[in-house]
């Protein structure tokens, strides 16, 4: 138990602090609180207060929970050793990143200017060069990485595709960095979206020639 709480308390102190401040801030929360905007940055959904208040903060519980018990469950649990500081990295990437959002969500709802498409579009891109940095030392599993049939099916073609497809995560996220600062609105969404989904296509088409390939 010591062990567990020595290695995990940063993540517990991610967790604890938001839904404090969701408890703090919730009796000054609008009745409807914006919960998604159009490609316009323009706000085209609402959601209660409770649900736009607390969502992020226990979905962030909920994804830590998973984190834990991914390992646990997968048939290839003990190849996550072999990954493992790239595993913490991805944990820390995704629940800070969905910290940031509940911070701008409580932010515009309390008031606050901000530019909710240019602050969202630059943690998707930045979130995409990061797990793409770690993406090629992930090692064959059934929850983390390109979960392409073949990928699964083959650990060659698992370890052919991450590296590349490691590096088409990073270019493509810098293509969208560089875009949001040079666009706006719809331009800056387009720029975005081609950035993460071109790499996947071209991944998921080059992990089924390379399986074609090696079966040949």
């Amino acid at each position: 138990m010591n062990d567990f709480l020595k290695r995990e308390w940063p993540f517990l102190i991610f967790l604890v602090i938001p839904l404090i401040i969701a408890f703090l801030v919730y009796p000054y929360m609008p009745e409807q609180v914006p919960t998604h905007w159009n490609t316009n940055g323009e706000i085209d959904r609402y959601s209660s207060k409770e649900f736009g208040t607390f969502f992020l903060p226990l979905l962030n519980i909920g994804l830590y929970i998973l984190f834990i018990l991914l390992p646990q469950l997968d048939p290839k649990r003990a190849n996550y050793q072999k990954f493992a500081s790239s595993y913490i990295f991805l944990r820390y990437t995704i629940h800070i990143f969905f910290i940031l959002l509940f911070a701008l969500i409580i932010l515009t709802s309390l008031g606050y200017s901000i530019d909710i498409g240019l602050w969202i579009s630059l943690g998707v891109a930045i979130l995409f060069i990061l797990l793409g940095n770690i993406m090629s030392r992930v090692r064959h599993n059934y929850f983390v990485g390109f979960k392409f049939p073949w990928t699964l099916a083959n650990e060659d073609v698992w370890r052919k595709t991450h590296m590349l497809g490691s590096k088409l995560m990073v270019v493509g996220g810098v293509f969208a960095l560089i875009g949001i600062f040079f666009t706006e609105n719809n331009m800056r969404f387009i720029i975005l979206m081609t950035g993460i989904f071109l790499p996947m296509v071209v991944t998921l088409i080059y992990s089924y020639l390379i399986f074609k390939k090696l079966n040949n």
